[in-house]
């Protein structure tokens, strides 16, 4: 073999070996709801602003509920000033609040967020 192409071929063994011992892997791992203080409480985050708290007002309609996450996934409207149209599953703030809403009811509701933790504080069947 020729003494150039051994040498290139080394380095190129030695460079795939140095990228391999250096690759981690990533796991991404599902957020886990924060613990509940009672049964009939949505779970709850306390931060100490109280002035990043705001409420938004939304419009969506039920594709799931959650009857031990105290959660409601809706297909929703835009809300103004928090988020695009999309599907997405919230924390409500009182379990009593999931009573008598079933999957497909078009609901109105108030969200609030508190610095990126988003609750359901009023759910009203239309």
């Amino acid at each position: 073999m020729n003494l150039k192409f051994r040498y290139g071929f080394a380095l190129f063994l030695f460079a795939i070996s140095a990228c391999r011992q250096n690759t981690q892997s990533v796991i991404i791992e599902p957020a886990k709801p924060p613990e509940t203080v009672s049964a009939n409480a949505a779970p709850t985050v306390s931060f100490s602003d109280k002035t990043k708290i705001k409420t938004y007002d939304g419009t969506g309609v039920v594709t799931k509920i959650n009857l031990e996450l105290v959660s409601v996934e809706l297909k929703h409207e835009e809300i103004k000033g928090l988020m695009p149209a999309m599907q997405m599953e919230f924390y409500v703030s009182d379990k009593k609040m999931l009573d008598g809403l079933r999957v497909s009811d078009k609901v109105d509701f108030v969200l609030e967020d508190n610095a990126g933790a988003e609750t359901i504080i009023k759910i009203k069947k239309l």
